[in-house]
């Protein structure tokens, strides 16, 4: 009987294990096809004739939206159907020890194993695939109708997606069951139908050596907290718990069965249920991790996330308070409001804030230029007296003519210095922009890229303000300032609102657009996330069936039977949800020490702190949905059981 042969017909033997194998490569596959397809949808539509500096903002806008989303996808789809696929194999060690015992020699056994991976990872890559290429015509209205954009996206070829989600599902899935093959290969028969009862918890060799680089690497960024620039914190904010969570991963098996028996062990003096939970969990490390994965994962990222975003509009907010010294705020409601608001008797200053777009210079495409970038025009005087502008490097007292400031971000960012050279096209002309100055960040004041009024001498008739920032005149309250623009502006669509209005109006409209971004970057990986569980669970319930059904021989009832699923799944996931919280709360402090840091750096008069809201709605649903699908899961998986009657 050759090889292949035999693989199908154990694959068919052990479909319930392979099932859940399938299950798992075909969502990651269509995962990955569909967050392949969104990054091409954006390409598709760059490139089309027609596209105007605003569609190419947006375009630019959603480009690293789903750069994000790609990362987090990615991660999730590859880190689950590697582990399901090892964990599905490792799970037939009794199986393959038959087989050592019947003849078969090591390489025969790892040949047969990767065979059968091969037929499953083969359908599953094909109905992924398929699943893809049906869902991304529907995407663009999705996308339009959850308000990411109004643009009409360009369909990408559906080869693309093939060509990147098919090899990197399988190339995976292999990976995961070739690992598991060695492992299995390399013991003897006996030794082997010794190990499917209770498995070792110590790592691997490459388990120890890439799970000990990846927490040194999260350990020395957590000790330099404090001198990170607030754009690497939060670059690590959605970047350092994939780190994270491989790293906790790598030493999973010795990790969670541990940390399940410390959780039960309040409870096992009194609940039979809990201490034969605890002691399955132990005997099965590799079955507790793998568990354990699928949780870890999502909780991980998704507590970061949430936390990032959410503490980054904190920050905002916070350098908001610290520079804007203008009382009032108008939103102006025509063209004709800026010109009252700077006639009326009331006011002292009016800082307008105005911006354009650049194109890139012609025939050029420099990473420095100002293609598809917003650019603010600023009156250097009144938007320091006003917004709080400063120099943290160089002097504004030179932003005139053809010179440019930028914010601290963009030196991060692009490298700038003052004395840099910036070309770019603006209201229609080239222009060469030597940087000046660098100034702090305040996305809600003022843009990445600032230049002088007067390098449009006469050319800004026809750009308007979209807001203005108002100083009373001396001995004028604002109360009072306030009530007389309103009376100038009434009939003009314009709103006069005190600064701290103005401010809590910005920060709730980013809250409700970070809302929607959690939704496009977690959606998919949420939902996949959610599937991975179930079925890890499911999986994991088929394995210990032989030793349930020894528990009911014993006399155990359903009602024990439910009590002990439910044990162990709400072990496990605690374990996990554990260890997603501490991920969450290390992110959460590093962002923290980063943008205090900053703040307190940039602004040392203004004392103003920077608020910590912690969105615990959000976070606890994360956490509660995680547990809920588990015991579910774990549920169901008692039900086959019970329909098989007695043992």
């Amino acid at each position: 009987m050759t090889s292949t042969r035999l693989s199908r017909q154990t694959v068919r033997h052990s479909w319930p294990a392979y099932a859940g194998a399938f299950v798992a490569l075909t969502f990651g596959v269509l995962l990955i096809a569909v967050t392949v397809s969104l990054v091409g949808f954006v390409a598709a539509t760059s490139g089309q004739p027609g596209v105007t500096d605003a569609d190419r903002t947006q375009l630019a806008d959603l480009s690293a939206m789903f750069g994000i989303m790609a990362s987090v996808s990615v991660f999730m789809a590859l880190f689950v159907v590697g582990s399901t696929f090892g964990f599905v194999v490792a799970t037939r060690r009794r199986e393959l020890g038959l087989v050592r015992l019947l003849g078969a020699t090591p390489a025969q056994v790892r040949r047969m194993v990767l065979a059968e991976s091969a037929v499953v990872a083969l359908a599953a890559v094909v109905t992924g695939c398929l699943l893809g290429t049906v869902l991304a015509p529907a995407l663009p209205a999705l996308l339009r109708g959850l308000d990411i954009t109004t643009l009409r996206l360009r369909t990408p070829t559906p080869w693309l997606a093939w060509a990147i989600a098919a090899p990197a599902g399988a190339a995976v899935a292999l990976l995961g069951a070739w690992r598991s093959a060695r492992r299995a290969a390399r013991i003897a028969p006996i030794a082997a139908l010794a190990e499917a009862a209770v498995t070792r918890r110590r790592p691997t060799v490459v388990q120890l050596v890439v799970g000990t680089v990846c927490l040194a690497t999260v350990a020395v960024t957590g000790a330099l907290a404090r001198d990170l620039p607030p754009l690497f914190a939060l670059l690590a904010g959605v970047l350092l718990p994939e780190v994270l969570v491989v790293g906790v991963m790598c030493f999973g098996t010795a990790l969670f069965p541990w940390l399940a028996g410390l959780l039960a062990r309040p409870f096992t003096a009194r609940h039979v249920a809990a201490h034969l939970a605890a002691q399955e969990l132990r005997a099965s490390a590799r079955t507790t991790a793998a568990l354990a994965a699928p949780i870890v994962a999502i909780s991980a990222i998704a507590g970061s996330l949430l936390v990032t975003l959410s503490f980054t509009a904190d920050w905002t907010v916070a350098q908001d308070r610290a520079q804007l010294a203008a009382p009032l705020v108008v939103e102006p409601g025509g063209p004709a409001a800026a010109r009252a608001v700077a006639a009326d008797p009331t006011v002292a200053v009016v800082d307008a804030r105005r911006h354009l777009t650049g194109e890139a210079p012609a025939g050029e495409h420099d990473g420095d230029a100002l293609e598809g970038e917003d650019v603010d025009v600023v009156d250097v005087r009144a938007a320091a007296a006003a917004r709080g502008l400063r120099a943290v490097r160089g002097n504004l007292a030179d932003l005139r003519g053809e010179t440019i400031a930028v914010t601290e971000t963009l030196v991060t960012d692009l490298g700038l210095e003052p004395g840099d050279t910036v070309r770019g096209r603006l209201a229609g002309r080239d222009v060469a922009l030597r940087v000046v100055a660098v100034v702090p960040d305040a996305p809600d004041l003022y843009g990445e890229r600032l230049i002088p009024a007067d390098l449009f001498t006469g050319g800004l008739a026809g750009l308007e303000p979209d807001l203005l920032f108002v100083i009373p005149r001396a001995g004028v309250s604002a109360d009072a300032a306030r009530a007389s623009l309103e009376g100038a502006l009434a009939g003009t669509g314009s709103r006069v609102l005190s600064a701290e209005a103005w401010i809590d109006e910005v920060d709730a409209a980013t809250r409700a657009a970070n809302n929607v971004g959690i939704v496009v970057l977690l959606g998919p990986a949420g939902v996949y996330a959610a599937i991975a569980i179930v079925n890890a669970t499911l999986i994991g319930a088929a394995q210990r069936r032989r030793q349930h059904d020894l528990v009911r021989l014993l006399g155990a009832t359903e009602g024990q039977q439910r009590r002990l699923a439910v044990w162990t799944a709400g072990l496990v996931g605690t374990a996990a949800l554990l260890i997603g919280a501490f991920t969450t709360g290390f992110l959460g402090w590093l962002i923290r020490q980063a943008t205090a840091r900053d703040l307190a750096r940039a602004h040392p008069e203004a004392h103003v702190s920077v608020a910590m809201s912690i969105p615990w709605l959000p976070l606890l649903a994360v956490a509660a949905t995680c547990a809920a699908l588990a015991i579910a899961a774990a549920l169901a998986g008692t039900l086959p059981t019970r329909r098989r009657g007695q043992p």
